[in-house]
């Protein structure tokens, strides 16, 4: 997946959205490791950050919701197709130890549709850029996600699961009473 930024801005009462050409990173030591620790690094509890906060880290204060908002290519190999989802708002609940170390977050990602294009023909990595440089549309459905990150104790710290590997969420009894709330 790409994680792109683009720019907001209003035309004829409908959003525009227009790449920066810059990219932001949610695991590792980035985005949602920043929101965890702005918290106060809950364990063993449920967490929410909207985009907006998302954006206000990513930006250092200098932007919101109101002129950025943060996107994914869902599948930016794609030569056939082009699937832009935006990223909406996070919901986490932080598993420690008896140390207090974060050991693994299950998240609900809740995200909407911007689009999804099916070409008939290939189309090149540059066409590709080109079409998704401006999106002039209708918001798309809503949708969740589950995935996990790894906490302190692995290697990167709070990076997602191994690659080729599912990423899998298990949601126990707690955890699950704390996302229901935002099913």
């Amino acid at each position: 997946m790409a994680f792109l930024v683009y720019k907001k801005s209003e035309k004829n009462g409908k959003d525009i959205l227009e790449a920066t050409g810059e990219h932001y990173v949610l695991g590792g030591r980035n985005l949602i490791y920043m929101a965890w620790e702005k918290r106060g690094k809950p364990i063993n509890k449920g967490w929410h950050v909207n985009a907006d906060e998302l954006i206000q880290i990513y930006s250092q204060g200098k932007n919101t919701y109101e002129n950025l908002r943060l996107l994914i290519d869902f599948n930016p190999r794609s030569d056939s197709s082009i699937g832009i989802i935006e990223l909406l708002d996070i919901y986490s609940y932080t598993y420690g130890d008896l140390k207090g170390n974060a050991i693994w977050t299950p998240m609900m990602l809740k995200m909407r549709y911007i689009m999804e294009e099916v070409f008939d023909k290939p189309i090149s990595k540059s066409e590709k850029d080109n079409f998704i440089f401006k999106i002039s549309r209708e918001y798309g459905e809503k949708f969740i996600e589950f995935l996990y990150l790894q906490g302190e104790l692995k290697k990167p710290n709070w990076g997602w699961g191994s690659n080729g590997r599912t990423n899998a969420a298990f949601i126990l009894k707690e955890p699950l009473s704390y996302f229901k709330k935002f099913i």
